[in-house]
This record gives structure tokens, sequence and C-alpha cells, in this order.
């Protein structure tokens, strides 16, 4: 007997859907395929066992798994497009290697993308439509009511996008939540351990001490994600001088240098929309140390470090260049996403209050409101501008390099 069973969300959460997966072969619901297109789970009565299940995605479909997986007792139970379902009837205590997460890390961050911007568009809307009615409001449009069948059809699309962000703002932090937690079932040992190289520090009171002694001392960075490569020039200075980084404050703004020798450092601020399994073992390899590693998962900044002798030639964490130009276009295009649109619904709001300003007197509140908007935009806009001004100064140094 095949039973079905509908889970419209499911890939929202792949962990939770694993659980339920594994549940259901508990009771003797063995998983025969998946209808991607109409969210449907097939199962067939059978004997009662203990699976373990591991969802995957992959854009190169194949119905073979890694030599690894096979030997630890993993098999393919479904495929429906790119997603797949892998189970193992081992003990999870005994299961040594499973299947990686970056295929449905990478498919969720495009899709948190699409509807990320979907709500900023609805939100945009729904703000605009009422700034225009408060408009209308405060200048005492004289207007009437008239009676109309198609009021109906009014309402019932409000309600459809009022329906819609309510989705989209449930998909935005669902799939938010449920990428935090597969990267961190991958790369949580990985990063937990450079945390731990990065975190060997003294105690607060020994930190005290040195710097009243003024054998450590602090400096602070805003806004570095915004121009990286004067950060790294920066700390590479600082190095030269002797001021050789301790640690660097959790929030990323706070550098710790403590008195020594002059050396020569190469430092590189790296930023990732997501940082995948092998990012971190890979640069590790090759002699870099993580010296800061951002919290955030959905922007992953980290801040590599590596010493090399004097008459070396100074290493680079990305050789290619063309590869380092394509990074810091995605941070101009990425930050440009983010704060352009504030920027312009700042601008908008401003013109409103010149509009009521030529018809009515602002109180001191709306001045005081007024001046905040500009500085809001002046801020924002300057992270933006920094961004790709940080793109043309790499550009042109490469420009001239391929000269």
């Amino acid at each position: 007997m095949i039973i079905k069973v509908f889970r419209p969300f499911w890939s929202y959460d792949v962990q939770k859907t694993e659980k339920w997966l594994s549940s259901m072969a508990e009771k003797g619901h063995e998983l025969v395929k998946i209808n991607r297109g109409t969210r449907h789970f097939f199962f067939q009565q059978s004997e009662p066992r203990k699976r373990t299940y591991r969802i995957g995605f992959n854009k190169i479909q194949t119905n073979s798994l890694s030599r690894a997986l096979l030997d630890d007792g993993w098999v393919k139970v479904s495929q429906s497009g790119n997603w797949y379902v892998t189970a193992n009837e081992q003990p999870l205590e005994q299961i040594k290697t499973f299947p990686v997460r970056e295929g449905i890390v990478k498919h969720n961050k495009t899709i948190l993308y699409i509807f990320a911007s979907v709500l900023i568009y609805l939100t945009v809307i729904a703000i605009f439509n009422l700034i225009l009615g408060s408009v209308i409001f405060i200048q005492d449009v004289p207007g009437h009511f008239v009676e109309s069948p198609l009021w109906i059809l009014t309402y019932f699309l409000i309600g459809i996008g009022i329906a819609l962000w309510v989705l989209t703002l449930y998909s935005v932090i669902k799939i938010n939540k449920t990428n935090k937690k597969l990267i961190g079932e991958n790369i949580q040992r990985k990063e937990l351990l450079g945390r731990q190289q990065v975190d060997r520090r003294l105690s607060k009171d020994e930190e005290k001490r040195l710097r009243r002694s003024g054998q450590l001392i602090v400096k602070r960075r805003f806004g570095w994600i915004y121009a990286p490569d004067k950060l790294e020039k920066w700390l590479e200075a600082m190095e030269e001088h002797g001021f050789n980084l301790y640690r660097v404050g959790k929030t990323g703004t706070v550098f710790y240098f403590t008195m020594g020798s002059p050396r020569k450092v190469s430092y590189c601020a790296d930023y990732q929309n997501i940082a995948d399994e092998g990012y971190f073992d890979i640069h590790r390899d090759a002699g870099w140390k993580s010296a800061f590693i951002s919290a955030s998962s959905i922007q992953k900044w980290t801040l590599w470090s590596r010493e090399y002798s004097m008459g070396e030639e100074q290493p680079q964490i990305y050789s290619d260049k063309s590869h380092q130009l394509k990074h810091a276009r995605r941070i101009a295009i990425t930050y440009s996403c983010m704060f352009l649109p504030l920027v312009i619904f700042y601008i908008f709001i401003i013109g409103a209050n010149i509009h009521l300003m030529s018809n009515h007197n602002l109180d001191k509140m709306q001045i005081i409101n007024m001046t905040l908007f500009v500085l809001l935009i002046l801020n924002f806009g300057s992270f933006s501008i920094r961004t790709w001004l940080y793109y043309r100064r790499l550009s042109k140094r490469y420009k001239y390099d391929f000269r």
C-alpha cells in the first residue's frame, strides 16, 4: 500500500524533514519517492526499522554516491530533480561520513536573495502607499466615497498582498535559520578550531596590566568591510613598525596589538557569501592563519594572515587577479543592493516633507526627522560608494600590472 503525504515547505528545514523521515521508517513507512512539483512524499508499508536520512542537492544529477559514502553504508533511496535522499541503517554514532550540505546551502542562498528582494519591494510599496495616504490626509484633500462592486476586488488584492508579504517574511526567516544550522553542521568544528587559535588570549587583568604599561595597544577601525584593501595595508604597516596583531574583537572593529619586533605579514580580508565546508581547510593548508572570523553565517568575513621572510615575495591568498576583481565586484554589488533601496526610500521621504513644507510650516520635530534622514542618506550612500571605489582601485592596479 502506497501512502502519500503532502509537505509544502519541507525544503525550508531539511533537518526537520530528515527527522520526520526517520520517524516514518520507525513506524514501518519506507520512503519510495518525492514529487518535487506537488510537494508530496510517497511511502510503502514495510517492517519498522531505524534509518538515518540525509537530504542533498546537486545540480549535476548522478545516480551514484561517492565511494566514501557507499563504504559507510549510505544508499540513495530517491531523486527528484536536483534533490536526492540518502539513507543509512547503521546506528548514528557509528556513522563517520555524511553527505555534504554545500549544494543545499547555495540553493537556499539563491532562494533567500529572491525572497528578500520581493520582501523589500513589497515593504517599500506598502510604505509608499502609507506615506501617500498620510500626505493626502494632512493636506485635507476633499473627496467622497463611491460605492462600487469593484471595491471587493481592491480588498481581495490587498489581502493577497498581505498574505504574500507574510509568506515571504516567513520564507526569509526560515531559510536563513536553516542555512545557519546546515553550515554549522559541517564547518562548526573547523571554525571552532580557528576561533580557538584566534581566541588564545590573556586574562582581562593581564590585558589591563599590559595596556597600562604600553605593551598592549588598542585601535579601532569602523567600516573597514567597505574598503578591505585599506585595512590590509594598515595592518601590514603596523606589523612593519613592530605592532604585532594579537587579536580582533568579536565585532571586528577593535584590534589589539602587542609591542614586538617588526615583521613581514601579509593580510587578506576575504568575503564569502557563504563559506563552504572546505574553505577553511584549503587556506590553512596553504599556511594562512585566521585572525578573525565574523559571526554572521550569510556574510562571512575572514581576516587571514601569513608571515613571510624579508626578500620573499609577498604571498597572496588568491593568485588569480581576475578572481580578485570578481571578489571586489561581488562585495560592491552586495552592499549596493543592501543600502541603495534605503537611500532611495529616505530620499522619497525627504521629498514628501519638502512638498509639505511648501504648503505648511514644518514643526521642530519634522525638521529633526529631515536632518536625520539626510544623515542616513549620506551614511548608507557612503557605504555603497566606498565599495565601488575599492573595486575601482583594484581595477586600476591590475590594469597597470597587466601592462
